[in-house]
């Protein structure tokens, strides 16, 4: 990328912009980068010994299109007007698209400008920002920005299904555990051909993968839950079933571990068009669970022979292995705490051991492990990092106290009303769990007194095959159960 010396090499882009606008086409830069085009900037290309005058001219001469970045600033810039004027002439008519106006603030568009459609960033979000800049180059590459799925048929608003107000945000990040009651949206993805084993949302709440039998991870839009909508085709994992996905923080990647024992990561920086990082993780092989840690640094790959390998994620292209915790047998469950510094490890003959990450590179065993009958087959972290929910082969479900380590509590009896349960977790307030069954049914259970765990409202009967995951949304707003019977579907909690 880039140029050698007096060597002349192309760009997709080249950022044109005024010193006072740098962190924006910085910013830019960034994400064009990160979707993998070639960009030529000012700020990190001309270094100490090149002549910047003969730099811009190769930037406007050799690459294939211009990215404006328009403000009050730019707009009276004497070397932007020139920039992109002389790209504009080259393109009067706009065919070939060559420049790109992205406006960084409500600034008018004078003369030539005013003619050409721009790509608007401002009052944005930084997600919703990054997901328009991406798609709207996209558009511009391919010269239209026809949508990936077939919109959804129109429905007069007298008729459309109402949502409610979003309620204060204080209220919203801590709700009550009797204000989780749970209704249908009145969606379901359909077009899952296979069962539906694992589920997990972006940080923002926005975006859910999902896990298939059939090895393959799809990626849905539910910014409006009443109508997701697909991103993209299958990102295929393997040829078997995708036990585990879950999301990086920075919400643009995803790590798929499937059944044949791999680990995959994969860049979703342009959602439309995720594409994979590498190949599988060396030593992944024996992968039978995967969890990441809060801070998105640290990945724990589970294995069948008993081990949980930890790799180093800061930067997923180079991913680093980091530390060793043996001792277990086959690994069927793992969970970190919220503060990240303790892993709770299940394994097949029904212990679970405690583990103290604070240094990955150090890990230790915290007490004695905790010793059932059954598998350890589900484990789910309370908010306060000192509940652990414990789920085995039988029809029960455990919590314990495990704020001493070397003292650990049961916190009442365990529960379930009978049902086998196949999966669950804790809602974000750490005082709800919601459990999925094995014959179809999902419950919601108040634990804000985990000696006296109640059941919140009827049983939910939406599936026609075992609940094989359970997710809540970060902002707790919304739960999605996925099944056996190749559903996923979405409730609201009000």
């Amino acid at each position: 990328m880039g140029a050698l010396g007096n060597s002349v090499a192309g760009w997709d882009f080249f950022i044109s912009y005024t010193a006072v606008d740098s962190p924006w086409a910085e910013w830019l830069a960034w994400q064009l980068e990160s979707a993998d085009y070639r960009v030529l900037i000012q700020a990190w290309d001309f270094v100490p010994g090149s002549n910047w005058r003969f730099k811009m001219q190769q930037g406007v001469m050799h690459s294939t299109r211009m990215v404006a970045v328009l403000s009050t600033a730019y707009l009276t810039s004497v070397y932007g007007q020139e920039e992109w004027g002389a790209v504009q002439a080259s393109d009067p008519h706009g065919l070939e698209r060559k420049l790109l106006p992205v406006r960084i603030e409500d600034c008018a568009r004078p003369g030539l400008l005013g003619a050409v459609v721009s790509i608007d960033l401002f009052d944005l979000p930084v997600d919703d920002a990054r997901d328009r800049l991406l798609t709207q180059v996209r558009g511009a590459l391919a010269g239209r920005v026809k949508p990936e799925v077939e919109p959804a048929f129109p429905v007069r608003p007298r008729q459309a299904m109402a949502i409610p107000p979003p309620a204060f945000p204080e209220a919203a990040l801590a709700p009550s555990p009797g204000s989780f009651r749970p209704r249908p949206l009145g969606v379901s993805f359909f077009g899952h051909r296979d069962a539906v084993w694992s589920m997990a949302f972006t940080p923002d709440s926005r975006t859910l993968a999902v896990g298939l039998d059939d090895g393959t991870v799809w990626l849905w839009d539910v910014t409006d839950p009443l109508r997701p909508q697909r991103l993209s085709g299958p990102l295929a994992a393997d040829d078997d079933v995708v036990w585990s996905v879950t999301f990086v923080p920075d919400r643009r990647t995803l790590a798929i571990g499937g059944s044949d024992g791999t680990v995959r990561l994969w860049n979703l920086a342009d959602p439309h068009h995720p594409h994979p990082i590498g190949g599988p993780l060396p030593d992944s092989r024996a992968m039978d669970s995967l969890m990441l840690a809060p801070d998105g640094r640290t990945l724990a790959i589970g294995g069948s022979d008993g081990t949980v390998r930890l790799w180093n994620l800061a930067d997923p292209h180079h991913p680093d292995p980091i530390g060793v915790l043996t001792g277990s047998h086959e690994v069927d469950s793992m969970v970190f705490a919220p503060d990240g510094r303790t892993l709770a490890v299940g394994g097949s003959d029904g212990t679970v051991r405690l583990w103290d990450v604070a240094d990955p590179h150090a890990p230790h065993p915290l007490g004695d492990p905790l010793i059932g009958r059954y598998t350890a087959g589900s484990l789910a972290f309370a908010s306060d990092g000192r509940t652990l929910a414990v789920g085995n082969g039988s029809q029960t479900l455990w919590v314990w106290d495990i704020a001493d380590p070397h003292h650990l509590q049961p916190l009442g009896e365990p529960f379930t009303d009978g049902h086998m349960p196949e999966s669950f977790t804790f809602a974000p307030n750490g005082r709800t769990i919601a459990a999925g069954f094995n014959d179809g049914i999902m419950q919601l259970w108040d634990v804000a007194d985990p000696h006296h765990p109640r059941p919140i409202g009827a049983p939910l009967t939406s599936h026609s095959d075992a609940v094989l995951s359970v997710v809540f949304a970060p902002d707790s707003r919304t739960l999605a159960t996925g099944s056996g019977d190749g559903t996923v579907h979405l409730w609201r909690l009000s």
